[in-house]
């Protein structure tokens, strides 16, 4: 697979024309752009408004994690990761993903869409497929969805509009107006301490009402009701059923559960992220003193080589210069770094608060047999015993996963489980 590659800033412009194939995008700490591709005549050129790419094949491209993205038309499957810049496409033939995003704009995308950990507004006009987005911390846009959609977490507000069936699952209500209009059936969960005015209409006629203290079910057209002060307003609109209900994390399914793994190890992911940050400003320390090295040196041969004083002082003053810029860059990088690792522990930590403030007003578990998440205080500095009870806690988690994957049966897990405790 051949590459090429194009010296850039920090947050260039990146116009994206045409590609023939599949594309891959992520984001990464270098100030440089990398095109790979098969055919050899994939296209990476500088412009006067920024970088052009264009490939009859599939590709995927590096850039810096601030460049702004355009792209026109991509005819197979599209992948964009790690980017916090803005994301404008046209059009995606195949299907589209998009994680770790800030905000994105999208036309159309003939497949099917999903969106995962934007810390932006997204907004898509078209999805031919059926579509999945999660922790979306800006409004979610989703003006038609021919499938089906399955929306969870999305913290500012709503404007969806699905051919299919919908099920909305929301933990944190930050914006003012959501709007869910659905032709199948819609199911919408909400947590018990939401401040809502609810207006629902099912043109099949039939509403059905959860709450936790009482359950309603309606052979009507039009229900409304107010949760809390009523300072948000959602309208839900329904071909089919609507359920509405209003509770709290214990109705999870094997599927939320699923999902509370994936946050677990998520969690375990930002700690190492944390880890790489400090090595990476260690190695950048490491390349600092090379370069003083370096310049010592330098300065060093041309007091020994006789040089005209003019000529030498030109020298030096380049090479200071050269060095003044490689410590902006390099302390530029380190700022990106604590700035993203920022960002994220913020919000792990407000999922984490949210989880926690909905498991201490949670009632005592049923008398059925259910596995039960706690999560953690904010971390601190672990002694001996701590450290192994953090590991006990990872090969829980890793059981829970295998049971859920179906590698182990249930009595087998607490088995296991039960051999954990005894450690």
């Amino acid at each position: 697979m051949a590459q090429k590659k194009i010296a850039t800033d920090l947050s260039p412009s990146i116009n994206i024309q045409s590609i023939q194939g599949s594309l891959q995008v992520k984001g990464w700490d270098r100030s440089e752009v990398l095109l790979r591709a098969r055919e050899e005549n994939a296209v990476l050129e500088k412009q006067t408004e920024g970088i052009s790419i264009r490939c009859l094949g599939d590709c995927e491209v590096r850039l810096p994690h601030d460049a702004d993205v355009a792209a026109a038309t991509i005819h197979g499957n599209a992948r964009f990761k790690l980017l916090e810049g803005e994301l404008r496409i046209d059009q995606v033939l195949g299907s589209l993903e998009m994680r770790d995003i800030d905000l994105a704009q999208v036309g159309s995308v003939h497949g099917n869409l999903v969106v995962k950990q934007a810390s932006g507004d997204v907004e898509v006009q078209q999805v031919l497929g059926s579509a999945l987005a999660r922790d979306v911390q800006g409004k979610c846009v989703l003006k038609r969805v021919a499938g089906n959609l399955d929306l969870r977490d999305t913290d500012g507000d709503i404007d969806v509009t699905v051919q299919g069936n919908a099920r909305v699952r929301l933990c944190l209500l930050a914006g003012k107006n959501y709007r869910i209009q659905v032709d199948g059936d819609l199911q919408c969960i909400v947590p018990e301490d939401a401040s809502l005015l609810v207006n629902m209409s099912s043109k099949g006629r039939r509403i059905q009402v959860r709450l936790p203290d009482a359950t309603t079910t309606l052979a009507e057209e039009n229900y409304s009701l107010k949760l809390g002060n009523g300072e948000a307003e959602m309208a839900l609109f329904a071909g089919g059923t609507v359920f509405f209900a209003s509770r709290e994390a214990d109705w999870a399914e094997m599927d939320d559960v699923r999902d509370e793994l994936d946050d677990a190890f998520s969690e375990f992911s930002e700690e190492m992220g944390t880890r790489i940050a400090g090595e990476t400003e260690d190695q950048i320390e490491t390349q600092m003193e090379l370069l003083n090295e370096h310049l010592a040196k330098l300065e060093l041969l041309i007091s020994q080589s006789g040089m005209p004083q003019a000529e030498a002082d030109r020298v030096m003053r380049r090479a200071r210069e050269a060095q003044e810029k490689a410590n902006a860059r390099a302390q530029e990088k380190i700022r990106r770094a604590h700035l993203k690792m920022e960002r994220k522990l913020e919000a792990a930590t407000r999922k984490a608060e949210m989880k926690m403030k909905a498991a201490d007003r949670r009632p005592s578990p049923p008398t059925r047999q259910s596995w039960k998440f706690e999560w953690p205080a904010p971390p601190t500095t672990p002694t001996k015993t701590e450290a192994s009870e953090s590991v006990t806690d990872q090969e829980r988690l890793l059981i829970l996963q295998m049971l859920e994957q179906k590698k182990i049966s249930i009595a087998e897990a607490e088995q296991l489980l039960a051999a954990l405790e005894g450690k």
